[in-house]
């Protein structure tokens, strides 16, 4: 049991300690995005994995309340010391308010953003206009340019008519591509489950430095996507011409990212090389590290539990 233990703890260290520097020290990501946020992504969901494992082993372990639940049919309980059972509750109780506590900030945080999301959505069936052109597209007419989107079933890109009049024909297409892009590949999740985990473990430098570049990486990958669909010189029009363009609370704009300094990025990315395609052997490292960073704490986690489940 010690042995799993102890790896549950090196995960949650490797995972949301170290893996945070060592990818963002990475100078392939602008080159290859989709790596990146893969590599980002499995480190977060270890990161929680390990953290969730240990929290559940600690409550579980004898004598704490939970093993004392787990074992009661098996009248377990007696075996321990009054002082050794005082002492695990206590533990315990100061664990779980701490639980508590991130949970109470975490929680009603998702919570909130999705209602946001619901009521901007409502709010857009009463102002805006379908395309005649496009099926996945409303209008909304405002004089700025802005395009973004939105998770939804129908209709789940905003395009303003000022940002129609502001672009050519083919730079609209880029647009579109792009927000299309963050829909087909689940980025409005993705950064769901950031703000999740950055409300629930803010300290960890994995999970802050991913705060940081995640959303980054989220454009860069949409980007490639249009850049192949209608052209680097035409995605980089429309991101010039949308950059003065505000950000919309819980959305995916064309123009995102994290500020001006990281649409500057973008451009200047688009504007040299482009994008390029990974190598071979970088692709194979990539899911070695993925598969890696979620299997080792979620199965170390399992036998840990069954280990407490079936011994006392």
């Amino acid at each position: 049991m010690i042995f799993l233990v102890a790896g549950l703890i090196a995960s949650a260290v490797l995972l949301g300690c170290l893996a945070g520097p060592v990818l963002d020290r990475a100078q392939r990501s602008a080159a290859a995005p989709g790596i990146a946020i893969a590599c980002w992504v499995a480190a977060l969901a270890g990161t929680l994995i390990a953290g969730t494992g240990m929290v559940m082993v600690a409550l579980l372990s004898p004598p704490g309340p939970g093993h004392g639940f787990l074992e009661r049919l098996r009248d377990c309980v007696p075996h321990h010391g009054d002082l050794a059972i005082i002492l695990a509750a206590a533990a315990s109780l100061v664990l779980l308010t701490a639980c508590g506590s991130r949970l109470a900030r975490g929680l009603p945080r998702l919570v909130r953003a999705v209602r946001h999301r619901r009521r901007h959505r409502e709010m857009l069936r009463l102002v805006a206009r379908q395309d005649g052109r496009h099926a996945d597209v409303l209008v909304l007419d405002h004089p700025v340019p802005v395009a973004y989107s939105l998770p939804a079933r129908r209709r789940a890109i905003v395009v303003s008519s000022g940002a129609k009049d502001a672009l050519s024909q083919a730079e609209f297409g880029a647009v579109l591509a792009h927000e299309r892009a963050h829909l087909r590949q689940r980025h409005h999740a993705l950064l769901l489950m950031l703000d999740l985990a950055h409300a629930l473990l803010p300290w960890l430098p994995t999970v802050r430095r991913a705060k940081a570049r995640l959303p980054l990486l989220l454009e860069m990958a949409a980007d490639d996507a249009a850049a192949r669909t209608c052209g680097r010189r035409a995605l980089v029009d429309a991101l010039c011409r949308l950059a003065a363009a505000p950000g919309v609370a819980g959305a995916l704009g064309a123009t995102g990212g994290s500020g001006a300094g990281a649409l500057v990025e973008r451009v200047r990315r688009l504007e040299s090389a482009g994008p390029a395609k990974p190598h071979q052997i970088l692709r194979l490292a990539t899911s070695v590290f993925v598969t890696t960073a979620v299997a080792a704490p979620l199965v170390v986690a399992s036998l840990a539990l069954v280990r407490l489940a079936v011994s006392c």
